[in-house]
């Protein structure tokens, strides 16, 4: 377990970390190097023994021990934990070396107000619940400290995008898109136009795209089955799929069966089916697409139809779900195809679309009913 000093501005600093290399814990605010080492060498013996906090313990302290006591060895993808480690930085930064047992409530809510300036309301809660999580379980251990984060307000400042601006509500500028995108089909000069038009065609998140084999398409039943994910950043497979609710057979249409025996045929002329393991967007000359780069590619084929708005690849699979439910598929089955629990996340995503069908289906109670 390796003990760190350093100097941290005109004070020093200790750091321990375990044997896997996760921070342990952490206290600054030392006079001198030597001060922090004899201090550090004695949290370093209290850590081996089991200790898991004082009430000298820093906020991050608590934090870096919660996640490794309870979501580092969790059954959540590595993004997930990735996404609560990247939390334990913004601590790290704002409440520098705070010891969590002085914070006051007043206090918190002034940095939690600071941290709001540059971020979104969903980031802000998820940060302060994940607090919350932490100061409980060190309250658990008898941690003399009070939850400074009860009753905190979260102001976020950073707005939400406008759900209208994340997918393409036009049924013809729909048609249009995936009329360019076949017309663009040229697997030695990309892999996108084929993968884009999946995404439109089927609703699916593109880490589940980008994990798909050959093995997973049936083309005589004509569905896609998904069943795992690949971290589209860091072209990494997470093994797993999103949620037990993510394993699921998507119907799809004859074009697409066509243009994926096509696109099958292609690579295996070009001798490509053994480099790319099976997977089914594999770029001859680039391999696996960076969700960037389909964001990319994405946004230059709507500028050049003149399409709006010029969503990223996200909005490939909202797009699926907007057309679907204004051609009046069962809702329950949107949920389904898409990999939801429930109809909830729809209603809450496409609350507009579905007011619009309820007016129509109101209307055509009007209409039987006039007659009589």
């Amino acid at each position: 377990m390796p003990l760190r000093v350093h100097r941290r501005g005109e004070k020093w600093e200790y750091r321990i970390k375990d044997s896997k290399g996760n921070h342990v814990v952490s206290k600054g605010g030392f006079l001198t190097q030597k001060e922090a080492s004899v201090v550090g060498k004695k949290a370093e013996l209290d850590y081996l023994k089991g200790t898991r906090f004082d009430n000298s313990s820093t906020l991050y302290d608590i934090y870096q021990k919660w996640y490794n006591l309870e979501i580092l060895p969790s059954t959540r993808s590595k993004q997930t934990k990735l996404k609560y480690q990247q939390f334990s930085k913004k601590i790290d930064t704002f409440f520098n070396g705070k010891v969590a047992s002085k914070i006051k409530h007043s206090e918190y809510q002034e940095i939690m107000n600071l941290i709001g300036i540059d971020v979104g309301q969903d980031y802000l809660s998820r940060l302060n619940s994940s607090i919350r999580e932490a100061i409980q379980l060190a309250r658990r251990d008898f941690l003399n400290i009070t939850d400074f984060s009860e009753g905190v307000k979260l102001h976020a400042q950073r707005l939400p995008k406008n759900i209208n601006d994340k997918f393409i509500t036009s049924l013809s500028d729909y048609k249009n898109i995936l009329h360019y995108l076949k017309s663009e089909m040229n697997y030695h000069e990309s892999i996108m136009p084929y993968l884009i038009f999946l995404l439109f065609k089927t609703g699916l998140r593109v880490g589940e795209a980008l994990a798909l084999t050959w093995n997973e398409i049936n083309f005589e039943k004509r569905t896609i089955k998904t069943h795992k994910r690949i971290d589209s950043a860091r072209h990494t497979d997470t093994g797993k799929p999103k949620t037990p609710y993510s394993v699921r057979e998507i119907p799809v249409s004859d074009d697409v069966i066509q243009i994926l025996i096509n696109l099958k045929n292609e690579q295996k002329r070009s001798n490509i089916l053994s480099l790319s393991q099976d997977l089914i967007f594999f770029d001859e000359r680039h391999g696996l697409p960076t969700n960037n780069g389909i964001n990319k590619a994405l946004k230059k084929y709507l500028k050049e139809l003149n399409i709006t708005p010029l969503i990223v690849a996200t909005g490939c699979r909202y797009t699926y779900a907007c057309v679907l439910l204004a051609k009046k598929v069962d809702i329950a089955v949107v949920a389904k195809n898409m990999g939801h629990k429930n109809i909830q996340r729809i209603i809450d995503t496409y609350g507009h679309v579905l007011k619009e069908l309820q007016e129509e289906e109101n209307q055509s109670i009007r209409d039987v009913l006039r007659d009589f």
